[in-house]
């Protein structure tokens, strides 16, 4: 019907009645099913028409944009259109097609989307510049709206990729509408570009200036949705890749994607108990096939059968050098702390002798020592380590300095539970003696119990 307007209105004739049109309508009705003659079909040409007219209310579809990448919903919005009017002709009431039905009528002859957006955009130039900022806009949004149809046919012919390959033709059709689409995105993002700069030259008009912004907002939404299409096209070889990878060692029939709840586990929730048994040995053995053992080929087996043998080169050990091993570490005990401090300890080995005692006689010593607290470290130390080994010493614990070491060797410790008075240490106050010294304490103080 919307052809048959159209082309009438192209004619001569300029508009066509309600009458031709219910005939038209009655004809196309009448062929679609001819062994019925007895349909109504003239009430089906009149209630198409009727339907199509709305009582000249405008009909209402809502646009639902998909989400990009940054963003975080979806937009949806509301398109208002009519597709016929009627109108009052030379010879009575007259129907005539509005310009949303010749887009529709170039749609259905197949034109290219993108040539068709510039050609709105250049008739928004030519309406802007004269005068007519409201067509102008509405031709703008008709140019939006050209573009999200084209992004949305790229977007379904990934997607009919990713189910199945087949389903596009990516030896001729896609790559070749994939250059065209990509050769022309520069030449729409600088059209936009120029339609803004009109937009907001004319906005100098107050009685323009709010159509004016609108228009600019409108060319910007254009734009954004180029620069989408454009990422689109950047993934569609990536797709195609991936969905080659996955589906051409598939079998033909398993290539196209599946809907689990529809095709499999509605029909297996109202099959029979036999013929749920059947569908689903068949669907473990669609998905867990048997194992089938690899097939060698004649140049594999060969190449394997004439190999040489592998001989495992074993390098020389490696020997450690000493001399890697660093310096040895030095006595951080200086040397005259050291004579000190072996010639106050070494008094205990003639007489028992309590820790407070040595760090008296080493505080009365200071002067003979560079550093008085390190002697007083050295002894309080010494006795502690005393207490700690006992008898049981390696030889690489003992202290480094001779003197040192001599002093402490026949030496052991007791705690008798005496707390160590003293400004700088802390802890028992040890007695040093040597073993028979403390045998001797231990039997004297059994004799006199």
């Amino acid at each position: 019907m919307i052809d048959y307007v159209v082309l009438n209105q192209a004619s001569l004739d300029g508009s066509v009645s309600p009458a031709a049109v219910v005939d038209h309508l009655t004809q196309v009705a009448r062929r679609m099913n001819p062994s019925d003659p007895r349909r109504p079909w003239a009430k089906v040409a009149k209630l198409v028409l009727g339907t199509v007219l709305n009582d000249g209310r405008p009909h209402q579809a809502t646009w639902v944009e998909p989400a990009a990448d940054d963003e975080t919903g979806e937009r949806a919005e509301a398109f208002r259109f009519r597709l016929l009017r009627l109108t009052d002709g030379d010879e009575g009431a007259a129907i005539t097609a509005t310009d949303q039905a010749i887009v529709l009528y170039l749609q259905a002859l197949n034109t290219d989307l993108a040539d068709r957006a510039l050609a709105l955009k250049l008739m928004v130039e030519i309406q802007m510049k004269a005068g007519e900022f409201a067509k102008a806009l509405a031709s703008s949004r008709q140019a939006t709206r050209t573009a999200q149809g084209l992004s949305a046919s790229l977007r379904e012919r990934l997607e009919d990729t990713r189910r199945d390959i087949r389903a596009v033709d990516w030896r001729g059709e896609m790559p070749t509408w994939l250059t065209d689409v990509l050769a022309q995105l520069s030449t729409q993002l600088e059209r936009d570009r120029q339609l803004r700069d009109l937009a907001e030259r004319s906005s100098a008009n107050p009685a323009a200036r709010d159509t004016c912004r609108e228009i600019v907002r409108e060319v910007r939404r254009g734009e954004d949705v180029w620069l989408r299409l454009e990422r689109y096209v950047q993934r569609a070889i990536p797709v195609f890749l991936a969905a080659q990878e996955v589906q051409r060692f598939q079998p033909r029939g398993l290539a196209a994607a599946i809907d689990l709840a529809r095709d499999v586990l509605r029909p297996l929730l109202t099959a029979d108990d036999d013929s749920f048994a059947l569908s689903t040995h068949e669907l473990a053995a669609g998905v867990a096939p048997p194992v089938v053992p690899s097939c060698w080929g004649l140049d594999e087996l060969c190449s394997v059968l004439l190999r040489a043998p592998a001989i495992r080169e074993q390098p020389d050990p490696e020997v450690d050098d000493p001399g890697d091993l660093g310096d040895a570490v030095g006595d951080s005990v200086p040397d005259d702390v050291a004579r000190c401090a072996a010639d106050i300890l070494a008094s205990a080995a003639h007489r028992p002798t309590r820790l407070s005692e040595l760090l008296a006689v080493a505080r009365s010593r200071a002067a003979e020592v560079d550093d008085p607290l390190r002697l007083l470290d050295v002894v309080w130390g010494a006795s502690l380590w005393v207490f700690v080994t006992g008898d049981d010493t390696a030889p690489d614990d003992r202290p480094r300095s001779e003197d040192l070491a001599a002093a402490l060797a026949p030496l052991v410790a007791l705690d008798q539970g005496i707390s160590l008075v003293d400004d700088r240490y802390r802890g028992p106050d040890l007695v040093l003696a040597t073993s028979v010294a403390l045998d001797r304490m231990d039997l004297d103080a059994s004799g006199a119990a």
